[in-house]
């Protein structure tokens, strides 16, 4: 007997745009429904996405609205799902919605909870894909030169704020500079971090009010192109004015790190023995990983993560990972540091990895010091 080809649906949400768009080759709207059935795919989309989705999809993707099957919007995707898939097993992700799987169970379709990636050949970028992340990589870039030239030319008051003119310089000042310069290279970021003093010793922080000098300003850039889908992401840790000894420690260990882990990089290498590299450089200088009263500091995260259509996907290099990187991985490499008491350092390049090392995409020189 011959074995049907699975049927796996997919529903638009932050969690399946990027593998829709892969499937697809077009950005899904909003309440899309992607029917994939082996190398072919069924998008059903609205009447007003119909014609401009069509025109803009891979081959073997068919667009259809409700109205061409005899259904109608407002009835929903469990209606759509039920006259357009040939099976009555269906296979889902993880993050599919409860209320969906049950109409469609009352419908008499068989629900399965599939535990594997619908993609995972994303980890695996073509020439196109590698060049589409260098392009974000490059404007990531442009806008870290344009945020670093707004700090370095900032004059130092006797209150030690960072002033233009008569005006304080804040994170918002120098991310609204970073945001412009991403727009003008038609790429968006939207929770980018400038990340001053105490602030800095929380790496996500994104950073508010007055930059001070002789204190870290954590500068994390990752865009997305609105062309292509595809991200960057860069970080370069600065200091205006004469950094604290202890900084400077920090930097130069963070940047050992880095250095130590990107020589890590090739194809075989597994992704926790690159992690080690890194944390093992700070550790031998003595910048140590633990929790005090509560608060975790020191290097507490992983050295870094895939990215593509997604900022953080597949492979993720960390302690908690033991995977092979393969040619074509894209993977970040950004070792820090984050203590309360001084703030945090870190330094972050993304690279394609090769047979042989890693193709570095676009990178910055990077000092914690720069004093006029």
């Amino acid at each position: 007997m011959k074995k049907s080809k699975s049927v796996h649906i997919l529903i638009s949400s932050t969690k399946t745009a990027a593998d829709i768009r892969y499937l697809c080759g077009a950005e899904p709207p909003e309440n899309a429904v992607l029917i994939q059935t082996g190398g072919r795919g069924t998008l059903i989309v609205s009447e007003m996405e119909y014609n401009r989705l069509r025109r803009s999809v891979k081959r073997g993707i068919t667009v259809l609205h409700p109205a061409l099957f005899g259904s109608a919007w407002k009835k929903g995707p469990a209606d759509w799902i039920k006259k357009c898939a040939d099976q009555k097993n269906l296979s889902v992700g993880a993050d599919f919605p409860l209320g969906l799987a049950e109409k469609l169970r009352r419908t008499g379709h068989q629900i399965k909870i599939s535990g594997e990636a619908i993609c995972p050949q994303r980890e695996i970028k073509t020439a196109d894909e590698i060049s589409a992340v260098k392009n974000a990589q490059c404007t990531a870039v442009d806008a870290m030169n344009a945020a670093i030239k707004q700090i370095a030319s900032a004059k130092i008051g006797k209150d030690g704020l960072l002033r233009c003119g008569k005006i304080i310089l804040t994170s918002e000042m120098v991310r609204a500079t970073i945001c412009h310069t991403l727009l003008d290279h038609d790429c968006v970021a939207t929770e980018t971090i400038v990340a001053c003093g105490p602030h800095s010793a929380d790496p996500h922080e994104r950073g508010t009010g007055p930059l001070r000098a002789g204190q870290p300003i954590v500068l994390d850039i990752f865009p997305r192109s609105t062309i292509t889908g595809y991200w960057g992401d860069l970080t370069r840790t600065v200091c205006r004015g004469p950094a604290p000894a202890e900084l400077k420690k920090m930097y130069t260990a963070v940047k050992v790190a880095h250095t130590a882990a990107l020589k890590a990089v090739k194809a075989g290498a597994w992704t926790d023995d690159v992690h080690a590299a890194a944390a093992g450089e700070l550790d031998r200088r003595g910048f140590k990983t633990e929790t005090i009263d509560g608060v975790p500091q020191g290097f507490i995260h992983g050295t870094g993560h895939g990215v593509g259509l997604d900022i953080h996907e597949a492979p993720r290099v960390s302690s908690a990972v033991h995977k092979k990187l393969r040619a074509g991985n894209i993977i970040t490499i950004e070792p820090g540091l984050y203590y309360p008491h001084i703030g945090g350092v870190r330094i972050e390049d993304t690279v394609a990895v090769t047979k042989t090392g890693f193709q570095m995409f676009a990178s910055i020189p990077g000092g914690v010091q720069i004093e006029f």
